[in-house]
């Protein structure tokens, strides 16, 4: 019954589907080139009609057309959904299928020939003209030949009967798609003039689209960071895209991951409500169509809010992922480790890295290295002409803070004021067998209040950085030593005056 359905949907007059010759990708959504040569219909009064068939998954209010050629031109177009044959699912299940005929003819064949030659020498035992000292030698013979090829006959029926078993499981998954159902938009194009013989149209297409997959490498060694970006693409479109002209457009990027950002350190009266804190922008994500031909090799054309890499003549089955190289670079950086013991006590290995020109990657997963071993996978994006990229803890470099005093609340015999008094020690150690670039970060105090008075030292003295809220140090460590910063602060107030030290006290 099965087989007589598949017949009779295989002679069933179907509308025909012209081919994408170009489609860009974004990452949840195509858009779709297409021409395809037409027969307009006669609708009187000197209109004619044009039938076209999209994928389920077109927006046909997305469409737009190119100038017909000749005097035509487009006066109305309208669309409606139906069901048909699902047949383009047909074509992987008959290849597979095809496939396991040929494996079973080549494994018969062989076992074929196996078995052969064990009747074969199995006729030799037969024979009554041999010498004694020929029939023992045969017998050896016979025992080491016959042993391997009776095994070699057990393994080729086994893989003979799973074949089988593989075929009649295609064949019934044939049987059963070829009864499913698919949707379709039939749209009715209206020419006005002269009928042409060709038509150029664009549309939207969903289910398909494309993520990103980076490896970034980072060798201090050579000061240089190595980059690649491979692109996973996917489309179930119910249609197989064949030699398209195929664009990856990528999307206004993420901030990239670090470590964590350094609150100021604000010494102020208390407040009785918590302060709210503000809420973070919504990234803004932008888009547009790229448009240029495909060349041979993948090549990045930029626009004015987005990039797209032409991928060049590439194809894609309906239903299939494939994962495409885009692009393998090698950039200059400068490490350095990165300390904010105020928060952890590990030391990030950061890399900073200027391109000639702006680039624009899109988000998504990063696998992170360091000298090739892994040490994160995470989400991955970059904007603009400046990077800052961060490659985990370095376990050789450490940093121990000593807290060496504190004091709170002592009064002045006279002027009755609160004194606060803090002073600690940061000593990094370097355990590796080379000298280490660090750089060491502690926030600033930050008298809110004109009636608190504030006083720090730091030695060796600090940079003061980002508007005077971050001190910074930054040095070099020498192989199996350490090295120390230490800081104190000291603040007074009224007595009346109820203080907050700030989160850092």
């Amino acid at each position: 019954m099965a087989r007589i359905l598949l017949v009779l949907i295989l002679c069933m007059p179907l509308n025909a589907w012209a081919a994408p010759v170009r489609v860009t990708l974004f990452p949840a959504s195509a858009q779709v080139e297409e021409a395809t040569v037409v027969t307009p219909t006669p609708s009187g009064e000197g209109f004619s009609s044009v039938l076209l068939t999209l994928p389920g998954q077109a927006d046909p209010a997305t469409l737009r057309f190119g100038e017909p050629a000749g005097q035509a031109s487009i006066a109305d177009v309208s669309w409606s959904v139906r069901q048909e044959p699902n047949l383009s699912a047909l074509g992987p299940l008959n290849a597979r299928l095809a496939e396991l005929k040929n494996s079973r003819v080549a494994v018969a064949a062989e076992l074929e020939g196996i078995r052969g030659r064990v009747a074969f020498w199995k006729a030799q035992t037969q024979t009554t003209d041999r010498t004694v000292a020929g029939l023992r030698e045969l017998a050896a013979e016979l025992e080491t030949t016959l042993r391997h090829d009776t095994a070699t006959v057990l393994t080729l029926e086994q893989r003979l009967a799973e074949v089988d078993r593989d075929i009649a499981r295609v064949e019934e998954e044939i049987a059963r798609t070829a009864g499913q159902q698919r949707t379709v938009w039939d749209v009715r194009v209206l020419l006005s003039g002269s009928a042409p013989k060709e038509l150029a149209y664009a549309y939207t297409l969903g289910d398909c689209g494309w993520t990103p997959l980076y490896r970034l490498e980072a060798r201090p060694g050579q000061n240089v960071i190595e980059f690649s970006w491979q692109a996973k693409v996917w489309q179930r479109s119910g249609l197989d895209w064949n030699a398209v002209g195929l664009h990856l457009a990528t999307m206004q990027p993420d901030v990239q991951a670090g470590p964590a950002d350094m609150p100021p350190w604000e010494i102020r009266p208390r407040q009785a409500f918590p302060r709210a804190m503000a809420a973070p922008a919504m990234l803004e994500m932008k888009a547009d169509s790229a448009a240029a031909q495909a060349p041979s090799q993948p090549r990045e054309v930029r626009h004015a809010t987005y990039a797209a890499w032409d991928m060049g003549n590439r194809s894609l089955p309906a239903g299939q992922t494939r994962i495409f190289r885009i692009a393998d670079e090698t950039w200059a950086a400068s490490f350095v480790h990165l300390l904010r013991p105020s928060l952890d006590s590990k030391a990030f290995v950061q890399a900073s890295t200027t391109f000639p020109q702006p680039k624009e990657l899109p988000l998504g997963t990063g696998l992170f290295l360091m000298d090739g071993a892994v040490v994160d996978q995470r989400d991955f994006a970059l904007s603009g002409r400046e990077a800052t990229l961060f490659f985990g803890p370095d376990p050789l470099l450490t940093c121990a803070t000593t807290l060496r005093d504190k004091k709170t609340g002592e009064k002045g015999l006279l002027k009755q004021k609160q004194t606060f008094l803090r002073e600690w020690t940061m000593t990094v150690r370097n355990a590796s067998t080379h000298p280490a670039q660090v750089r060491v970060e502690e926030p600033r105090p930050l008298a809110r209040d004109e009636r608190i008075v504030l006083e720090f030292k730091a030695e060796p003295q600090a940079l003061e950085e980002n508007d005077a809220e971050i001190l910074a140090w930054n040095s070099t460590v020498p192989p199996g030593a350490e090295k120390a910063f230490r800081v104190l602060v000291r603040f007074e107030a009224p007595e009346d005056l109820h203080v907050d030290p700030g989160w850092r006290w």
